[in-house]
């Protein structure tokens, strides 16, 4: 017989409160729709049309083979797999689409709090960050523009990238074979949703460098390091070269387009750097140079003066994730969802800091003095997360319902009366618009070809070409536009 002297194990602790996390979870839920419910009245962005039109016209297999093709520079592919099965489900009506985009920003909500807490963050910290990631008005037409859909998916990929490999490093193992081939899946969606992914190996590099042990600089150290430790960063890297190769250099790549332009100034980044400080720290109006100035200053001096990984982390986070736009012009708001998740984690990680040192205080006034310490944390905890959650709505009342019904503009209008008229053509048709109320552009050949759902159908503007009477003459239908009504003239 063999008897075993080891000492007994310790029953682990009852769960006395395990109903907590669900119940929590409900509340922010809760809390989430209740702030962004009313976007589902919204209607759709005018860019909404060329989107849909964009990823449904192609070839269906047009659409999956573009989201492995990055070297041929393909436009955002992921967001086709949000615009395509709810067009084809649900047709031109918005209130899907804005549903789906609300799920989207719920999902990056808990993807926030598992990134904090792979971080290091506690449970308190890290239910704030969900608690801002459930609404920041700084990124206010992220809720109600189902154009930013491609913000909301590149964010809720780059999160579940960091969170899945954070995870697993964190537990000090390496990412094995399969591991790293799921990461580098998570992180071509990502890519494939919008080129603020870019800045993914650099956050590695930096996650690597704080959490675990910077690379060493020795030739043949360094080797083993990438064969080892930065293996993942490597090939997320060779995976960004061939990105930004076909974004630069692709038959669709999109810097081709003067709507990004890069401008290198001094100009452009203080530009840049006014939208974005004013937008997180939630400014209606922008900051100027100075009080950016000394805010980066305030921000840098409480991340520096300790040595905490997770601050210094969230520091260089929030200082290289929004290098993809900051030379770009006019970016701000939905734009910053990727850099939101490290000032989130930043802002509840000082506040749960000074929390200790104010439970001292309010703990030590004789009206609380009968009450525990970690209750008066609590009590406090809790009244900060609800002022924040108060002026989050008062923000969202006073600036942003009023600009919700006025996003659609003409595209609202159209489509109106599109129902009302709810016009057909056959198959493969020539359909020609005399007139149509846009001053540019192809928009209503895009709302005329998604009502029609029909590639093959051919629509012509008489606007932008000026057909001759004979062309008109052989159209299998025209319509034309006047007083603010769609016609049928045969």
């Amino acid at each position: 017989m063999i008897l075993d002297h080891s000492e007994p194990r310790p029953a682990p602790p009852p769960r006395t409160h395990w109903w907590r996390k669900p119940a929590y979870g409900v509340l922010f839920t809760a809390y989430f729709f209740l702030v962004s419910w009313d976007s589902l009245k919204a209607p759709f962005a005018p860019d909404d049309m060329m989107n849909i039109w964009g990823y449904w016209h192609p070839p269906p297999w047009q659409l999956l083979s573009s989201q492995f093709m990055l070297w041929h520079g393909y436009s955002r592919p992921m967001a086709g797999l949000f615009y395509v099965p709810i067009f084809l489900a649900f047709g031109l009506n918005p209130v899907p689409y804005h549903a789906v985009l609300l799920l989207l920003l719920l999902a990056g909500a808990y993807l926030m709090y598992r990134f904090a807490r792979v971080l290091g963050s506690g449970e308190l910290p890290a239910a704030i960050v969900a608690l801002i990631a459930c609404y920041h008005g700084g990124l206010n037409n992220l809720y109600y523009n189902s154009t930013f859909v491609f913000d909301a998916l590149c964010g809720l990929f780059y999160f579940a990238a960091f969170v899945y490999y954070a995870g697993i490093r964190s537990s000090g193992s390496l990412l094995s074979r399969g591991q790293a081939a799921a990461f580098l899946g998570i992180y071509l969606c990502a890519l494939n949703s919008k080129e603020m992914a870019v800045t993914m190996p650099v956050v590695l590099l930096t996650y690597e460098w704080l959490y675990h042990a910077p690379p060493p600089w020795p030739w043949k150290a360094l080797a083993k390091w990438l064969r080892g430790p930065g293996s993942v960063l490597c090939w997320s890297a060779l995976m960004n070269l061939v990105f930004i190769y076909g974004t630069r250099f692709g038959p669709n790549g999109l810097m081709k387009s003067s709507a990004y332009r890069t401008v290198f100034s001094r100009a452009q980044m203080v530009d840049f750097q006014e939208r974005y400080i004013g937008d997180i720290f939630y400014h209606p109006l922008r900051f100027e140079w100075l009080a950016t100035l000394l805010i980066w200053l305030a921000v840098t001096y409480l991340v520096w003066r300790r040595k905490r990984p997770v601050l210094r982390f969230c520091w260089f986070y929030v200082l290289l994730t929004p290098l993809p736009i900051e030379f770009l012009q006019g970016r701000d708001q939905a734009c910053l969802y990727v850099c939101l998740a490290g000032w989130a984690v930043l802002a509840a990680t000082l506040f749960t800091d000074w929390l200790a040192s104010a439970t001292r205080v309010v703990a030590a006034e004789p009206l609380f003095r009968r009450l525990e310490s970690r209750r008066v944390r609590a009590m406090l905890a809790a009244a900060g997360m609800i002022l924040f959650a108060l002026e989050s709505w008062r923000f969202k009342q006073r600036k942003v319902e009023p600009a919700i019904p006025h996003l659609g503009g003409l595209t609202t209008g159209v489509l109106a009366e599109f129902r009302a008229m709810n016009p057909h053509v056959r198959p493969g048709a020539t359909v020609v618009f005399l007139d149509d109320p846009w001053k540019g552009g192809f928009d209503m050949a895009f709302i005329a070809e998604l009502w029609f759902r029909d590639r093959q159908t051919g629509v012509l503007l008489n606007r932008l070409s000026h057909l001759p009477p004979e062309e008109i003459a052989k159209a299998d239908a025209v319509f034309t536009w006047r007083d603010g009504k769609l016609i049928r003239v045969r």
